[in-house]
């Protein structure tokens, strides 16, 4: 037996609460960046509960090691070296290098 679908409109939902809680992360972070980090927490809580993946512009947003929310300049590091993206949290030290390719 399997589980019952969801109803559509709960997934919108989660959605937009979703979108909401990193418009105001961004917000916040200059003033209260404890509390831009507890939204990116709740966010991520919902993306778990309704079994929603978070959009890929999100996902470089905060660190999934200590669940930070992230801002270059302030609390990551960008390099560009060897066709690779290097971003380090600067909070706890975790490095993610992602892959590009040059276009001419």
């Amino acid at each position: 037996m399997s589980r019952r679908k969801r109803p559509n409109w709960i997934n919108t939902i989660a959605l937009e609460r979703m979108q909401i809680l990193f418009e105001q992360a961004e917000k916040e972070f200059s003033k209260h960046p404890e509390r831009s980090d507890r939204y990116v927490k709740l966010t991520r809580n919902i993306s778990t509960k309704y079994n929603i993946p978070l959009p890929n512009y999100w996902r470089g947003r905060f660190c999934k090691n200590c669940n930070k929310f992230l801002k270059p300049g302030s609390n990551l590091r960008v390099r560009l070296s060897n066709n690779t993206i290097s971003r380090k949290c600067l909070e706890c030290g975790d490095l993610k290098k992602v892959p590009y390719t040059k276009k001419n």
